[in-house]
């Protein structure tokens, strides 16, 4: 018999075996995993690093344990010894033992002929085989189904038990372990009957609007996206997520939750819930599109360009900006290499969206002036935009090229130098002129006209011209039409009488005209050319910084900077060298220097570039005629005098007058002051406590009759609003009125008057419209009132005023004398200015005489006591004398440098017991803020003014 009989016949006792006990341990072993993986889950659930790789271990081990006894049970199969011990041997170990040593004997017979006959070796296995009991080994088979049936019914209920309690825990474990990046893989529900609102930032001024939920949205960035909805589950964490910032939900405080999402980039929100460092997304997903706030956009008329300074002198800027939400600032910013320079336009109120304006920008802008580069004009704006800050919109720019140093002075001398050979044309041809008899009278005066008339317009052109912003101005344009007033009177004076003697005059007239017109264009080169030094030496110091920042190594920066300065230096100087003698010695002065300093350039010398530039610099600072008449410069050392030999006086004249004039105004100020202070000083306090009794019963008659009328409000040009406008002004004479202030009570009620009848009128005009007529109705009921308390105030006044000035009589009559005096200089001053090198304009001879007239009324109204009138008289020849300096009086372009003006000739010294400077400076500043025009500020002003001058 063959070895395959006892194989079958163990393999069958195996399948015995295992169709007793195989289907209980499989079910034993399925509820074992799912109990594993359920206690994984829960454990996972918590969503930490360690929970979770605890949980994957313990899923891991599960799996790993399941596969390896997979394995050995089907190795087992394969074993016939130990099937014999795990099936005969659990019911009988004897005979286990036996059929062991009967398959060891079978198999030596099979390799060895010495133990014995394999065929009676195999029939002693089947014997021993064939005793096994099948009955008992399913009995041993069925006892172990059994505990696999228990153990697997034990763990089935514990896994039970932990998906009975809630399912969605197990779920969410799963999800949880199986997360990547802190994001599970599976999608799941979290919160239902979802409500959706969008609210824009507070600035853009916008209602709320409510969403469609999940459907996509645009919306302005900082919008607050509330989402508010029903938790499907209870005791999630739950979120509202981008995938990388979150928002946790709250209570509502209804049973359901709520989160707000401010709006940053776009992006796309859902709901989640938070385990640990595990988030689980719910599917539904609401995109957001986000509406950024653009920088505002600005429009500059005729940009981008370049302008020439000189050719345009003043250059309009007008401009445009517009803002999707608001504007907060328009500026304009002049740039000009690292120098920036920022001037505020506008700042539009109601977060305007739309800003237009415009500025003018002119040669003589101090920008210029301390700019020798080319310069850019931008307007920029600035939105409103609170969540990402302010963002700055910026115009194309206009490049501003601005003129040489000196070149706007050397181009105004060069026409004045041609005004001048006109007049000594015109000279020339009346010097060839002989007077004819009378036959020749008509054409001699015809030609003697025109050719005058010619001499005259070119003059008028040079003084009307602009050179690059600057004109002429003050003393030299002041000493030119005087002149020209001199030349029109002596040719008027021939033409009454055409004699040799006539034509005399007319000559010395002109003669003295020319030279006078010559004295002025020397004074006006002289001073053009010290001033124009002065700012060549900040250049020149500019250059000697350059060198010596080349001497420490700063090579890239200091050749830009010396090349600069160097070029402006070159032609600054020869516009120097046109103005006149002076500017021709400093322009030579400018030249040799700039030799020096390239030659040391050349030998990369920088120490002695560093010297020459600075050596130029004091040079300059000091400008001097080198040599010559007493005057010196850095070289002598010598101070600067008067200029010896002068053909003319005019231009020394005509500054004399200039501060004859100014000490005139100065004075005459003072004096003004005094009678305003002399009046004040002489109202009693008893006359206004009595005033102010009786002034409250007028004061409450005043409101009463005001009471029915509008209030502020109504549109402008209305009835409505004229009457609001009424009844505000007759409460501040009610006001002033209670305060003692009848002054400011009168002009108060004369506003209400003027506002009243205004409102009548338009109520007559409104067609029967009820609210207008009406208006107008009870503002002319009202304005009877008011003009009864109006007239009663001003009699008030005028007694007050007339008290005041008993007392002060004794004071206003030592001022009236005063006055004449100051009258006494106005006059002479006018009649100086009338004739000669010292002749004025015309309109300035008029406004001195104005001026003298308006001082002869106030000292006649001062000498009668009349203080009111008088002060009104003197503050209006206070204002003809203002007139009579004429607005180019000390303005840029005259003026001399700083600290070399002359000082007036004369000055009164005041005792240590007059020097009332203090005292008269907080007198001006009280009057000045304390003399506001609206009555209900008028207190609080002058409180406020004390307050800074204690």
């Amino acid at each position: 018999m063959d070895n395959e009989a006892p194989a079958l016949s163990i393999a069958r006792l195996r399948s015995v075996w295992d169709a007793e006990v195989g289907p209980s341990a499989r079910r034993a072993l399925a509820a074992a995993a799912c109990a594993g993986l359920f206690v994984a889950a829960h454990v996972a659930r918590l969503g930490f690093p360690l929970a979770r790789g605890l949980a994957g271990a313990g899923v891991a081990l599960l799996v790993a344990a399941i596969a390896a006894r997979a394995i050995v049970v089907r190795r087992r199969r394969g074993d016939a010894r130990r099937t014999v011990r795990d099936v005969i041997g659990r019911t009988d170990a004897a005979l286990a033992a036996a059929t062991l040593r009967a398959l060891a004997l079978v198999d030596r017979a099979a390799v060895d002929d010495r133990v014995g006959s394999p065929a009676l070796a195999g029939l002693h296995l089947r014997r021993l085989l064939g005793r096994a009991s099948q009955p008992r080994i399913v009995t041993r088979a069925q006892q172990a189904a059994a505990r696999w049936a228990t153990a697997g019914l034990a763990l089935g209920a514990l896994s039970l038990a932990a998906a009975a309690f809630e399912p969605a825990r197990v779920v969410e474990g799963l999800d949880v372990l199986a997360a990547r990046g802190g994001e599970a893989p599976v999608e799941l529900p979290w919160i239902e009957d979802v409500e959706m609102t969008a609210t824009p930032p507070e600035y853009l001024h916008e209602s709320a609007e409510v969403l469609l939920p999940f459907a996509p949205t645009m919306q302005p960035r900082g919008t607050v996206i509330t989402v508010r909805g029903r938790p499907i589950r209870e005791g999630r964490a739950l979120v509202l997520t981008d995938g990388d910032a979150e928002v946790p939900f709250v209570d509502d405080g209804a049973g359901g939750v709520v989160a707000r999402w401010t709006l940053g980039d776009s992006t796309t929100l859902q709901a989640a819930a938070r385990f640990g460092r595990v988030r689980i997304r719910q599917a539904d997903a609401q995109r957001v599109v986000s509406i950024a706030d653009d920088a505002p956009r600005v429009t500059l008329e005729g940009a981008p360009r370049t302008v020439k300074l000189l050719e345009e002198p003043s250059i309009p800027l007008r401009y445009t900006v517009t803002d999707d939400h608001g504007l907060r600032e328009v500026v304009l910013v002049l740039r000009a290499g690292a120098k920036e320079e920022r001037r505020v336009l506008s700042r539009p109120a109601g977060d305007a969206r739309v800003d237009r304006g415009g500025y003018e920008l002119r040669a003589r802008d101090p920008f210029f002036r301390r700019t020798y580069v080319p310069v850019e004009a931008r307007i920029e704006a600035r939105d409103n935009d609170p969540i990402e800050g302010p963002k700055w919109g910026r115009s194309e720019a206009i490049v501003i090229v601005p003129p040489q140093v000196g070149e706007p002075e050397a181009r105004r001398y060069v026409a004045l130098a041609r005004a001048r050979d006109a007049l000594t044309d015109l000279l020339a041809d009346r010097i060839g002129q002989q007077p004819p008899g009378a036959p020749g009278a008509a054409a001699h005066a015809a030609h003697e006209a025109e050719v005058q008339a010619a001499a005259v317009a070119e003059v008028e052109k040079a003084l009307a011209a602009e050179y690059g912003g600057l004109r002429v101005r003050g003393r030299a344009a002041s000493l030119a039409r005087g002149q020209l007033a001199r030349l029109d009177e002596a040719l008027a004076a021939e033409r009454k009488s055409t004699t040799r003697a006539a034509h005399q005059r007319l000559l010395d007239e002109t003669e003295g005209v020319l030279l006078a017109f010559d004295a002025g264009l020397r004074g006006l080169g002289y001073r053009d050319a010290r001033a124009v030094a002065q700012r060549l030496a900040d250049v020149a110091d500019e250059a000697a910084l350059a060198a010596e920042l080349l001497e420490s190594g700063g090579r890239e920066d200091g050749e830009g900077r010396l090349t600069a300065a160097v070029t402006v230096l070159d032609g600054g100087g020869a516009e120097l060298r046109k103005l006149g003698e002076l500017g021709r010695d400093l322009g030579e002065i400018v030249a040799n220097d700039l030799r020096r300093i390239a030659r040391a350039r050349g030998a990369r010398d920088w120490m002695h570039a560093e010297l020459a530039a600075r050596d130029l610099a004091a040079r300059l600072r000091r400008p001097e005629p080198s040599f010559g008449g007493g005057r010196g410069g850095v070289e002598s050392g010598a101070p600067r005098g008067p200029e010896p030999g002068d053909a003319s006086r005019a231009d020394e004249s005509v500054a004399q007058g200039e501060r004859d004039l100014e000490e005139l105004a100065h004075d005459h100020a003072a004096e003004t002051s005094a009678v305003a202070e002399e009046l004040a000083r002489a109202s009693s306090p008893e006359d206004i406590a009595a005033l102010r009794e009786e002034a409250k019963r007028h004061a409450e008659a005043i409101r009463e009759a005001v009471r029915r009328l509008p209030q502020p409000g109504a549109a402008p040009g209305s009835a409505e609003s004229a009457a609001a406008a009424g009844r505000e002004q007759a409460e501040a004479m009610a006001g002033a009125l209670e305060q003692g202030r009848p002054e400011d009570a009168v002009q108060s009620g004369k506003g209400a008057m003027r506002s009243l009848g205004e409102a009548k009128r338009l109520g007559a005009q409104s067609g029967g419209f009820f609210p207008e007529e009406r208006a107008g109705r009870e503002a002319a009921a009202a304005e009877q009132v008011l003009a009864g308390e109006l007239a009663w105030a001003e009699e008030a006044l005028r007694r007050l005023r007339q008290a005041a000035a008993e007392r002060a009589r004794e004071g206003l009559e030592r001022s009236s004398r005063r006055e004449g005096a100051l009258a006494d200089r106005a006059r002479e001053l006018r009649e100086r200015g009338e004739r000669g090198d010292a002749r004025m304009p015309e309109e300035m001879l008029e406004r001195l005489d104005e001026a003298e007239q308006a001082m002869r009324d106030a000292q006649r109204a001062l000498a009668e006591g009349d203080g009111e009138r008088g002060n009104e008289r003197q503050r209006e020849a206070q204002r003809l004398l203002e007139m009579s300096r004429g607005e180019d009086l000390g303005q840029e372009g005259d003026a001399e440098p700083e600290g070399e003006r002359d000082m007036a000739r004369k000055a009164d010294i005041p005792d240590k017991d007059e020097h009332k400077g203090p005292e008269e400076f907080r007198r001006r500043v009280l009057e000045g803020l304390g003399g506001t025009s609206e009555p209900r500020l008028k207190e609080a002003v002058k409180r406020y003014a004390e307050g800074l001058l204690r």
